[in-house]
């Protein structure tokens, strides 16, 4: 536009118009330069890319484009294994698996306040009833017996004195499937008895009064309970429990003989049941290692 471009200056001008009007012709100069420059960078003809064209390779890590890392997959733990789960017992291997009274006297209170007497010695005590006892309710007769069938290999041991009485039996199995289903069977068992008796033709029974068995912890599945035996006119605070080790089952039982005692005071005399399982755990593992 005519009106707008700067005339040059005409004849006559003086010397301040024309270096004023040199002035302007510089300024446009400078201005046109610069708006050539942002011209050929940016480019507003040209299109775009904002990722690299197909079967290009970018040229740095910036370049990628970012994907969500995959969360790392779930493992699944696998157990370990219990040493001496396949251990196999049978009847010459079977009495390492006793605690011995020196056992005792390092566990049990009441074991070490006076000598040990031998009770059960190997091989007195027959597998299950004696003859022409039963137990009562006949659904419980496996909370005594420990097993349902006369099995492979048997037998009991049992120490005492003024104070307590410490009772040991030693199942064996054919194998460690057999005796798997065979200590489900008696933990359900037990759980489902909370009372039953034993009675014998011609005599005094007994009967037994138990807590909830609680799981014992170790190496080798095990649970323990409480229980108040009575018989004989004297009731008796116990602990018992028992212990799958191989294809066998471990039963104890420790009984606090102060009859006179408050049953707390007496239980007490006996340590903690964890105490208890545990000295027969620690027997367990080193029958197991005498294997070989």
């Amino acid at each position: 536009m005519a009106g707008t471009q700067p005339q040059p200056p005409g004849p006559g001008a003086s010397s301040e118009q024309v270096e004023e009007r040199s002035r302007w012709w510089w300024w446009i100069v400078v201005v046109a330069v610069a708006a050539a420059v942002v011209l050929l960078v940016v480019q507003p003809w040209a299109e775009h890319q904002t990722e690299p064209p197909p079967g290009s390779t970018p040229s740095s890590a910036s370049d990628v484009p970012s994907t969500p890392s995959s969360a790392p997959s779930p493992t699944t733990s696998t157990p370990a294994p219990v040493p001496g789960a396949d251990a196999v017992f049978d009847e010459t291997t079977l009495p390492t698996l006793f605690v011995t009274d020196a056992d005792l006297v390092a566990a049990v209170p009441a074991a070490a306040s006076s000598p040990l007497q031998p009770g059960i010695g190997a091989g007195e005590l027959p597998w299950g009833l004696p003859s022409g006892s039963t137990i009562e309710p006949a659904s419980c007769t496996t909370a005594a017996t420990v097993v349902a069938d006369e099995p492979e290999a048997f037998d009991a041991r049992s120490s005492s004195n003024e104070a307590v009485d410490w009772a040991q039996r030693v199942t064996v199995l054919d194998d460690g499937s057999d005796a798997r289903a065979a200590f489900a069977d008696l933990v359900t068992t037990v759980d489902a008895c909370p009372e039953y008796s034993q009675v014998n033709p011609g005599i005094d029974g007994s009967s037994w009064v138990a807590q909830p068995a609680i799981e014992g912890q170790g190496a080798y599945p095990s649970i323990v309970q409480e229980r108040t035996h009575q018989a004989e006119g004297s009731t008796l605070p116990e602990y018992r429990g028992h212990m799958l080790v191989g294809n066998t089952i471990v039963t104890w039982t420790a009984t606090a003989l102060a009859a006179d005692a408050d049953p707390d005071a007496a239980l007490a005399t006996l340590g903690d049941p964890s105490t208890l399982n545990a000295m027969v755990q620690a027997r367990a593992q080193q029958a197991v290692g005498g294997l070989g």
